[in-house]
C-alpha cells in the first residue's frame, strides 16, 4: 500500500513537469529580457543557433578570449574565409543607434519591391527633437527605393517607420517581424523596440549580432548599390500633387571620402549611428584587391571622428599596415 502511495505521487510529480507546471518562474520568462537583468557578456554561447543560408557560415569568436576593460565593442571579421581577425568586446550588450537600419533595410529587400510606391496615411511621431528626420507628412508619396535612400544614406527615422508600415501595415508588427528575423539568423542577443535606433534600454545588440545581420544584408545587390552612393536626388509628392526633389548625402565619411581608407581596401558601404547612449557606431563592408570581403563594427566611440580613426585601425589589420 505504501508502495502504491508513492508511485502515485512520483506520476502526480512527473505530469506536473511535463505540462510546465514545475518549471522555475526564470525559465517562463520571455527571451528578450530588460537590459539590467541580461547575463553578462561573457555568458553568450560561442556557437549561436543559426537557421539562415549562412547556417555552416559564419565566424566563431570564443566568448573567454572576448573580454576587454576597454569601452565599446570592436570587430573585424573576413566574410570570405569567416574567420576573426581582430574582437574587442563583441559580445558586450550595446545600443545599435542607427545601425538599427540594417535590419529595416533587410526587411525591405526580403519582402518588399523597391519599385513600389507608399503615402504616408498617418502622422509619424518620433518622440525625440533632436532626431535625423526626412519631415515625412501624411499626403507624402515616393518609391520604397527612394524612402530607403532616405533611412540608410542619409539615417532619415522617419522614414524608416514608413518602410516598416509598408512592409507590416503597423509599428509594432514590424518589431515583432524583426525580432524573429534577428533569432532566426543567430542575433539571439538583440532585441529591438522601433525600426530606427533611437534610443530605448530595451532596445540592445551586440557587435557579433551586428555581423550575423549585415552578413545578410550585404547578400542584396540592390543594398550594395544603395549604400555606395554618395549623393543620391530623390523625388517626391506631398498631399497636394506638387512635386519637389530632394539631394540625400550618405553619412559615411569613408565613402564621400572625407576620411581616407587604407590602402588596398575599398569600402563597399555600411551604416553610421549615433546616440547619446550608443556613442557614435559604424558598420561597414569592405573588399581587398584579392576579392576578399570584410565586415567591420565599431560601437560606442566618443566622437564621431573616433569611430572613423577606430575604424582605420581596425581594417589596417587586415592589410597589416
Amino acid at each position: 500500500m505504501k508502495r502504491k502511495s508513492l508511485l502515485t505521487i512520483l506520476c502526480i510529480y512527473l505530469s506536473l513537469s511535463l505540462t510546465g507546471c514545475g518549471l522555475l518562474p526564470s525559465e517562463l520568462e520571455t527571451p528578450f529580457q530588460k537590459a539590467d537583468v541580461r547575463a553578462p557578456a561573457f555568458s553568450i554561447p560561442v556557437e549561436p543557433v543559426v537557421n539562415s543560408s549562412y547556417a555552416s557560415q559564419y565566424a566563431v569568436i570564443a566568448a573567454e578570449t572576448d573580454n576587454s576593460s576597454a569601452a565599446g565593442a570592436r570587430l573585424c571579421i573576413d566574410n570570405t574565409m569567416n574567420t576573426v581577425i581582430s574582437s574587442e568586446n563583441a559580445f558586450k550588450q550595446i545600443y545599435p543607434a542607427s545601425i538599427t537600419k540594417i535590419m529595416t533595410a533587410l526587411l525591405v529587400l526580403e519582402h518588399g519591391n523597391l519599385s513600389d510606391m507608399t503615402t504616408v496615411t498617418e502622422p509619424i511621431v518620433l518622440n525625440d527633437p533632436m532626431a535625423v528626420s526626412f519631415g515625412l507628412q501624411v499626403g507624402d508619396t515616393m518609391t520604397v527605393e527612394a524612402l530607403m535612400y532616405a533611412m540608410m544614406n542619409g539615417s532619415a527615422n522617419d522614414c524608416a517607420v514608413a518602410l516598416g508600415r509598408y512592409i507590416a501595415g503597423n509599428d509594432a508588427a514590424f518589431v515583432e517581424l524583426m525580432n524573429q528575423r534577428a533569432a532566426e539568423l543567430g542575433a539571439t542577443h538583440t532585441h529591438f523596440t522601433n525600426p530606427h535606433g533611437l534610443h530605448s534600454p530595451e532596445h540592445y545588440t551586440t557587435a557579433y549580432d551586428l555581423y550575423l545581420i549585415f552578413q545578410e544584408l550585404i547578400t542584396h545587390e540592390e543594398f550594395q548599390t544603395i549604400a555606395s552612393t554618395p549623393r543620391y536626388s530623390l523625388q517626391y509628392t506631398n498631399g497636394n500633387g506638387s512635386s519637389f526633389t530632394r539631394s540625400i548625402a550618405n553619412s559615411n565619411m569613408f565613402i564621400s571620402q572625407t576620411y581616407a581608407v587604407p590602402e588596398g581596401l575599398t569600402i563597399l558601404g555600411g551604416k553610421t549611428g549615433t546616440t547619446n547612449e550608443a556613442g557614435c557606431c559604424l558598420i561597414v563592408q569592405a573588399r581587398d584587391n584579392n576579392g576578399h570581403d570584410y565586415i567591420a563594427v565599431v560601437c560606442g566611440a566618443s566622437t564621431s571622428g573616433g569611430r572613423y580613426v577606430q575604424m582605420q585601425e581596425l581594417l589596417k589589420g587586415i592589410t597589416g599596415q
